[in-house]
């Protein structure tokens, strides 16, 4: 089986950064987020306020939607909150809308994925 990766990239809105870093930097929480995403894998790359992730699905599988995940799991709404207001063109959680147009802004298609 071949997985499927995602990649998305977004920085944090100038002096926010160590605030942005401590509210990713948790292993746990990506852990969990990846489950509820029907991921793999979950891979965070962190400096200097911007982040690098790659998500890792396995083939054939659709990832479930944020706004959805936001719905089961009062949690994850809250976290998306915090990161929303600290994030360079940020979103609102409450307005799904808002979330689609910031994923779209960020997410970036794979241009190849070479295994030697």
């Amino acid at each position: 089986m071949i997985p499927v990766l995602v990649a998305f990239t977004f920085r944090a809105k100038p002096g926010k950064e160590k605030e942005f870093e401590a509210l990713l930097n948790n292993p746990e929480s990506g852990r969990a987020f990846a489950k509820m995403m029907g991921a793999t894998r979950n891979t965070l790359f962190l400096k200097e306020g911007r982040m690098i992730r790659v998500v890792e699905f396995p083939e054939g599988a659709k990832p479930v939607p944020m706004a959805e995940i936001m719905e089961r799991d009062p949690k994850v709404k809250e976290f998306f909150r915090k990161m929303g207001a600290i994030v360079e063109g940020g979103f609102d959680p409450d307005r799904p809308e808002t979330l689609e147009a910031f994923n779209k802004r960020i997410t970036y298609p794979i241009a190849y994925d070479i295994r030697a």
